[in-house]
Formats: C-alpha cells, sequence, structure tokens
C-alpha cells in the first residue's frame, strides 16, 4: 500500500543521498498516462445513502440468542460469535441436514487445525472437539475443550452452538488470538452412521480470514445513520487493467461545495463484481492547496509526477481486501466542507493482477458517507513505519526476519506540544512475505502494551480494526513499528517499494483530535563494515552471498548498531525534526503480554 509518495522519497534523495541513488529514483519517475486524458480534474458525485436494512442480507433462520457479530461465509452457512476475556462463544447455521463442521487453522489449510464437528440425528445432538493431522477424518481430542451448548433441527438448517476458553493450553487446540484468525468450514448432506464413518465434504467446505478478537466494522449490527447523510462517490471509471501483475492508477477528485462543514463517519467500498481479489486496496489522499483543472484525470501512479499532485500526500481514508464497511466512533468525524477543508483528492488503486489478465475493466471505488451534524471530535489518519524503497532490506533464507520503523519522541513532540491523541483505530500493512506485525508503544522508558498486534497476518485479509480500548499518546511517546517476514522460499534479496513482490512495513494510526502530524517513517543508515565503503546498502546486498550462514550474522549485526533517519512530514509541510538521526529504544521493561496458561 502506498501510503506514502514515491515524489516525496526523490525529494528527500535529492537532499540526502548520493547523485547517483538520486539518478536512480528518478529512472523510475517516467511519466505515463494510464487511460483517455480528460481536461478537468473528476468531481465526487453526491448521492443519497443506501438502505441500510438492504445491505448484507442474512439467510437462513436467525440464532438461537442476539449475537454482536455474523459473518456469511457462503449463502448456506452463517456464523455468529461474541467473546470476552476468557471464553468465545459460537453459532453456526448451516443448510444442511447432515453434519456441520467448523475449525481454526494455521494457514487456512485442513492439516494442524482445531476442529469440531456435529449433526442432530432422531432429536439426539453428537458433537465432538477434534484436531486434524492431516487431509482426512480428525480425530478426537484427548481432552473435549469445545462445550456443546445447544443443537437443533429445524427444516432444512442445523444449529450448533459452542464455547470453549479462548486458550484451553491443550496441545490439540489452537488458541483463539487478537489479530487474524484463519477458519475452516465444510459440511455435509447426511448425517454419518457413526462418529468414524463421516462421510467427505466435496466442494462444501471453505476457508476464511476473520477478526473474532478485534471484530470488523462490516461484522457488527447495523448502525443507523442520520436522517441528512449523503454520499460521495468515487469510482475508476472503467479503467482498464494491464496485464501486469501490480498496477497503481490514480485518479484526481474535486469535492463538489457542500455549502458548510460535514462530517464523514462512514465509509465503505464500491467493488465491481468478479473484481473481489483483483482490488487489493484504495487509498484516498487529500490534497493540500488548488490543483490545476487542466492536469489529467487520470494516470498511473508512481510513473508520472503531476506538481499538482505532489501537495495529494496526506491520507484521509484507506481501504483493503477484505474489508467492507468502517463507522467512526460516534464522538469522531473526518471534516469536509468547512474553512481549510481540502477541496481535491487523489485516489490510488493497487491492481493486484496475480494472472495478469489484460481483460479486466474496473470501475471499483470509494463511497463516503456525509451529515452536517457534527460530532465532538474532528478525526484524523497518521502514517508510522518504515519508509517506503529500497533500503528496506529482506534477505533471502530467512523464516523470520524483522524489519522497524519509527516515530521518535522528538516528531511527536513537535507536533503535538501539550496535547495528547486518543487511538482508536490501527490498520498494519505489509506484503507477500509478512507473517506477524505490531505497532509497539514506549513511554518514559517503558514498552506499554501494543497499539495493535497480527501473530497470523494474512495478505488478502487486511482491515482498520477499532481497538478493544482507546490508546492515549503522549508527548515524549515513541512508536515502532515491527514486521516479521518468511522469505526462506526466496533465493534472493528482497527490498521495499510499490509492488506485491517487494515490501512495506507500516501502521495507519486513526485518532483524534486531529494534528498536523500525517506521516513519521524511518529508513535505517547501514553501517556496513570498512570494506564496503563507498557502496549503496543495495548494491552490497546484491552481491552478498547468502547461501553462507556467516552472511546473514553480519547483516544482522550491522542492523544493531545502525541508527535511522526519521521522516516527519504534516499538513503544512515538513516539520523541524524532519531527517533527525534517531535510534529504535532499548527498554529494560519490554512488554510482556499475559500467560493464560500455568508454566
Amino acid at each position: 500500500m502506498a501510503f506514502f509518495k514515491f515524489h516525496k522519497a526523490f525529494r528527500q534523495a535529492k537532499k540526502r543521498l548520493s547523485l547517483q541513488i538520486a539518478m536512480q529514483f528518478l529512472g523510475l519517475l517516467s511519466f505515463a498516462i494510464a487511460m483517455g486524458v480528460v481536461e478537468g480534474v473528476y468531481v465526487a458525485q453526491i448521492g443519497i445513502a443506501p438502505d441500510i436494512n438492504s445491505l448484507d442480507k442474512i439467510l437462513g433462520p436467525p440464532p438461537s440468542e442476539s449475537f454482536p457479530y455474523h459473518d456469511q461465509l457462503t449463502k448456506d452457512y452463517t456464523l455468529y460469535w461474541n467473546s470476552n476475556s476468557t471464553h468465545i462463544k459460537l453459532e453456526m447455521v448451516v443448510k444442511t441436514n447432515g453434519w456441520v463442521g467448523f475449525g481454526i487453522s494455521p494457514k487456512g489449510a485442513m492439516k494442524s487445525s482445531d476442529v469440531i464437528i456435529g449433526w442432530v440425528k432422531d432429536g439426539q445432538v453428537h458433537f465432538a472437539d477434534r484436531h486434524a493431522e492431516g487431509n482426512f477424518l480428525p480425530a478426537k481430542d484427548l481432552r473435549q475443550d469445545w462445550s456443546l451448548i445447544s443443537g437443533q433441527e429445524t427444516g432444512q438448517y442445523t444449529t450448533l452452538k459452542v464455547v470453549r476458553k479462548l486458550d484451553t493450553c491443550d496441545d490439540q487446540d489452537m488458541p483463539v488470538k487478537v489479530g487474524t484468525t484463519r477458519i475452516i468450514y465444510a459440511y455435509g448432506a447426511s448425517d454419518p452412521t457413526s462418529d468414524y464413518a463421516i462421510s467427505y465434504h466435496g466442494s462444501t467446505r471453505g476457508t476464511k480470514s476473520l477478526a473474532l478478537l478485534e471484530p470488523a466494522e462490516s461484522t457488527k449490527q447495523k448502525v443507523k445513520l442520520p436522517a441528512d447523510v449523503k454520499t460521495l462517490e468515487f469510482t475508476n471509471r472503467n479503467f482498464p487493467v494491464p496485464s501486469a501483475n501490480t498496477t497503481y492508477s490514480c485518479t484526481t477528485w474535486k469535492i463538489p461545495d457542500l455549502g458548510e462543514k460535514h462530517h464523514v463517519i462512514k465509509y465503505e467500498p464500491i467493488i465491481q463484481k468478479g473484481h473481489e481479489t483483483l482490488v487489493h486496496h484504495i487509498n484516498l489522499y487529500y490534497c493540500e492547496g488548488k490543483m490545476n483543472d487542466k492536469e489529467p484525470d487520470a494516470f498511473t501512479c508512481y510513473q508520472g509526477s503531476l506538481i499538482e499532485a505532489h501537495g495529494c500526500t496526506h491520507l484521509f481514508i484507506a481501504w483493503t481486501i477484505g474489508a467492507k464497511v468502517f463507522n467512526y466512533p460516534s464522538n469522531v468525524g473526518f471534516s469536509l466542507g468547512g474553512p481549510g477543508d481540502p477541496g481535491y483528492f487523489l485516489m490510488e488503486t493497487h491492481y493486484d493482477n496475480h494472472n495478469e489478465r489484460n481483460d479486466y475493466v474496473d470501475d471499483s471505488g470509494l463511497r463516503l458517507y456525509l451529515t452536517r451534524q457534527l460530532r465532538k471530535y474532528d478525526g484524523g489518519v497518521m502514517i508510522v513505519g518504515v519508509l517506503i524503497g529500497p533500503y528496506q532490506i529482506i534477505p533471502p533464507r530467512e523464516s523470520s526476519f524483522i524489519s522497524t520503523g519509527l516515530c521518535d519522541s522528538s516528531c511527536f513532540g513537535e507536533s503535538l506540544g501539550d496535547k495528547e491523541i486518543h487511538v482508536f483505530a490501527n490498520l498494519l500493512h505489509a506484503h507477500r512475505l509478512a507473517v506477524k506485525l505490531r505497532t509497539r508503544h514506549f513511554r518514559n522508558g517503558t514498552e506499554l502494551p501494543p497499539i495493535q498486534e497480527d501473530t497470523n497476518y494474512d495478505f488478502n485479509y487486511q482491515e482498520t480494526k477499532m481497538l478493544e480500548r482507546e490508546i492515549i499518546i503522549k508527548k515524549g511517546d515513541t512508536l515502532v513499528v515491527e514486521c516479521e517476514y518468511d522469505s526462506s522460499h526466496r533465493s534472493q534479496v528482497s527490498y521495499g517499494g510499490y509492488s506485491s513482490y517487494q515490501e512495506m512495513c507500516l501502521s495507519g494510526i486513526v485518532y483524534y483530535p486531529k494534528i498536523q502530524l500525517t506521516e513519521c517513517t524511518s529508513r535505517v543508515l547501514y553501517k556496513f563494515p570498512a570494506e564496503y565503503a563507498g557502496r549503496s546498502p543495495m548494491d552490497i546486498t546484491q552481491q552478498l552471498d547468502w547461501s553462507n550462514p556467516k552472511t546473514h550474522e553480519t547483516f544482522r549485526r550491522v542492523l544493531e548498531v545502525s541508527p535511522h533517519a526519521q521522516f516527519c512530514h504534516g499538513s503544512q509541510g515538513e516539520l523541524k525534526t524532519n531527517w533527525q538521526t534517531v535510534y529504535v529504544p532499548k527498554t529494560d521493561n519490554p512488554y510482556q503480554s499475559p500467560n493464560m496458561c500455568p508454566a
């Protein structure tokens, strides 16, 4: 996700890097129009909010009790759930008169998953807690930790309701953790003749990533909107997607005269049918100042560089694959139409055309919901993490390699002053190599609980998550974004960049009240041994022998002693602390997650 604009990386390269590296950046900035040039930027369309009762209709009979969260896994399988600090409760409503299966999986496959299977026959419920050792019938657990609350068969549907501890401390179970949970589900058409004669599910199975303990806004009960709500829509206007595996398409937009200040209180994607896996993310950036109406309204991002678009670098909304609707808290809105509010936007769409098809024509985009009924606070977004570009270096043949980006207390101090901000949501973002991400929080030499972490990251399921509780950031605090990568299957070095096969490590902090700071990222200032003097980090790492374990050890030692260059940017330009040399904080009091299992 290109939270950070490439032209800014080039501008900094000119200031801080060698001429050779600056010219490498320049060579990537050749201008190319991605579709027909039309004079005048697009104007966002005002519309009427859809009837919320017509959206995401739930199929099948209602659950046995009111659950705050649900997901329609298929037209025949609905999952309901709730949780507290110790337990999770599930109810499956499935269109079958046979057996119903549900599981938690390490990577979305059957092997090593934690499974339950149940059915109702002649009024009697058959149920067992199981574990899968391969692609065959899961065996019953020695200890039955999933407890059956109820089961019934009504008409064409079978319903099972179960409960379990989040962490049973049983090695035949998988704990349910904060972050991404990969679930698997299946069902059969007929009742088994015995516990050991359960028929093969065939095609009536699937897998999906869900945030069970940080439920997505789309899984919650619908939120009633104010009567005066209207929408703004931004779409890609039938963009012919190139056959390349990665394309970033940009469109420029003008906001119509709203007459007075409004608050954006909700947004959702408009994804063209059949393009659900093609459209990987859509970002909406607001622009400072006024754009030239004669510049093109559509172009290929990062291959062109409109002078006017240089001010379109402040993230307003980020949608990512797998996400649906997002509702802001009842006391927060994002301001539009008021004095000083942006009048122009740039929408960036990342197409992940994995099979390099040439027949996609896309009209996806974003829908924003606005109201004149202003809320107490204006909200904002800031991006923290690793500066996007080739200075993020990930060696090959590593099963666990960590990249780090930080926002030091100096940058926060300048932008916050004596104020504090309240973080209510967060978006963690990386690419295909990432397996674990977290946003760490330091204050006065002590590490506080992470703002967000995901120990089972899924590139194809990324969503802005509402935090369980608001987190306060104060002057003097430091944030560190850590991304763990598995590059064991790659033989060449991977670098940071915009392609899905390059990497990123970013955290989108969503907060109130809004402050000047919009981006605070860093990159490593590599301190290689003296024999490598005069060579760029990219040149050095391309030439190293990564089949030698000592090369990996040397590179890790380089990272341990290397400082970072910090980039601080706000809604009024670069901050005074921009490009300050900073260090990853060391602490004698690292945060330890509570251990739910006895030693």
